[in-house]
């Protein structure tokens, strides 16, 4: 193992492998990048709609540059425009589009998304300001494809569990800021902590969950509430659950910032009574430890830790997340399978070339078995089937590297590069050795001994150029292609070559998780 991760060490200092175009942000600390009308030129686009910072304090920004200047970025055409004060109050509504399509290895494994919506922004003043995006459409694809290689099913809704379905695509927010230093949020949208293109806290990779949000921030601290609605198909039902999640973040200097995360899953109805939504949770400034053992409770708990330093424009960036352990058991090295912890260490820059401009990242991912993983589907790090945190979910490592050249505004290229090894392959339905979160950590077959690639080891390397051009400007509405390679290893034996393609025409509002994990 520790042999592993110096060659990872290795690929991820020396790699730079490209990536879609989510390496962005709109604003530094202490700007606004508000909707405006005209677009300033070299600006990149900067509005993916779970990285708008217009709608969340920079601490919480995902794939976010440190040396990117503000911008402001029009959408569609103002139906409403007055420039009497500083705020303008504005209202535009726009057309939506995400027509995908891929073809994956010699089998002819295929997948297509295809949805039609429209979009709405609108800033009433300096207190309210919103806006939401409604796609509907079918997915499709092959009865025998998996996660990796198909088009991401994170859709809000799907009408069947079947090959091809309807599904419906929400993303919205509404923002209020009743005085300068505190913001309230609602909607139906996702969240990301970190600097990273993954997030071991709280990620964006699966489908988007009604939400309550409210932000504050005084002298070098940001604290942030996020209470979250969210559920899986258990049986063929339906079942509510709830996360609730802060992060208080300081500011040490103007360069290092250190944020610590705490997160609780409950289910509104445990084996003993229909508990509803637990109101001690909703106290934003207390421990959740304590509160569950208080209520009698064994919820899904959560800490972590959130890290960067900026140099100019370098950041190093990391988190490390605790979901249980035991310290004396970790100071023998025992490997005690309820030791669940996991980490995040990365890299990432952006320079310019006269007009054009490039930009890297590099990270190194952990989890150990069974961590995010819990007692049922009602309380583990997940919803509607996927993790809440890394799509691979845990007992893995991976290396993962982006970087993007910008040859016009129009046009960019890009690739990326993936190596991930996960253990637990030799889990059936009764048995689990800690890959996939959603088996109870009840089934695993003995206490001792689990490590990162055990019991049944896959190892994935994968390729990927890809190409963009923005078909429009305004409608930010992007066309791209996405060739690729992928080598599977599964212990001992051959490897398995598999060659793919993913292209399509969207509207690059939001992020696209399809074959990058």
């Amino acid at each position: 193992m520790r042999k592993l991760f110096y060659i990872l060490i290795f690929i991820a200092s020396s790699v730079g492998g490209f990536a879609q175009d989510t390496i962005v942000s709109v604003s530094q600390k202490g700007e606004t990048g508000m909707i405006n009308s005209g677009y300033i030129h070299r600006c990149r686009f900067t509005g993916f709609l779970n990285e708008d910072t217009r709608f969340r304090f920079p601490s919480i920004n995902g794939s976010v540059l440190p040396s990117h200047k503000n911008c402001y970025i029009y959408i569609g055409k103002s139906l409403v425009s007055n420039n009497t004060s500083e705020f303008n109050q504005e209202l535009n509504i726009f057309p939506t589009v995400d027509l995908l399509g891929s073809q994956f290895g010699k089998e002819s494994i295929g997948s297509f998304r295809g949805s039609l919506g429209v979009g709405i922004t609108f800033q009433a003043n300096e207190k309210w300001q919103g806006r939401a995006i409604f796609n509907i459409g079918s997915s499709l694809q092959s009865e025998n494809a998996d996660p990796f290689n198909s088009i991401l099913n994170n859709s809000f809704y799907r009408s069947s569990d079947s090959a091809s379905a309807l599904i419906f695509q929400p993303r919205a927010r509404i923002s209020y800021k009743p005085i300068r230093f505190i913001e309230l949020q609602t909607g139906v949208d996702h969240h990301f902590i970190g600097e990273g293109n993954r997030s071991m806290l709280l990620s964006d990779f699966g489908a988007p969950r009604p939400f309550f949000r409210m932000s504050s921030e005084f002298w070098k601290i940001e604290f942030t509430n996020i209470y979250q609605l969210l559920h899986e198909n258990v049986g063929g039902q339906r079942i509510n659950k709830f996360a609730a999640s802060h992060l208080l973040d300081f500011h040490v200097t103007r360069s290092w910032k250190i944020g610590v995360f705490e997160s609780v899953v409950f289910a509104p109805q445990d084996t003993l009574l229909n508990r509803g939504f637990e109101v001690e949770y909703l106290n934003p400034f207390l421990f959740y430890r304590p509160t569950e053992y208080s209520i009698g409770s064994q919820d899904r708990l959560l800490i972590g830790l959130n890290t960067s330093y900026q140099f100019d424009n370098i950041m190093l960036y990391g988190q490390f997340v605790i979901d249980d352990f035991v310290l004396d058991e970790l100071v023998n090295r025992t490997r005690w399978w309820a030791n669940k912890y996991g980490g995040q260490f990365g890299i990432k820059s952006s320079s310019e070339i006269g007009y054009k401009e490039f930009r890297w990242l590099s990270e190194i991912n952990f989890a150990r078995p069974f961590t995010y993983s819990h007692l049922a589907d009602v309380t583990v790090y997940g919803n509607q089937g996927m993790p809440l945190a890394h799509p691979l979910g845990a007992n893995f490592v991976e290396s993962f590297s982006e970087a993007r050249f910008f040859f016009t505004e129009r046009l960019s290229v890009g690739a990326t590069f993936m190596f991930a090894q996960q253990g637990g392959q030799n889990a059936n339905d009764s048995t689990s050795f800690g890959a996939n979160i959603y088996t109870p950590y009840t089934k695993r077959p003995y206490e001792y001994g689990y490590k990162i690639g055990g019991d049944g080891k896959l190892n994935r390397m994968r390729a990927t150029v890809e190409l963009n051009y923005n078909v429009s400007q305004k409608l930010r509405i992007n066309a791209f292609i996405k060739p690729g390679v992928e080598v599977r290893t599964l212990d001992n034996q051959p490897s398995v070559t598999l060659p793919f393609l993913f292209g399509g025409i969207r509207t690059q509002l939001w992020n696209e998780r399809s074959f990058t994990f």
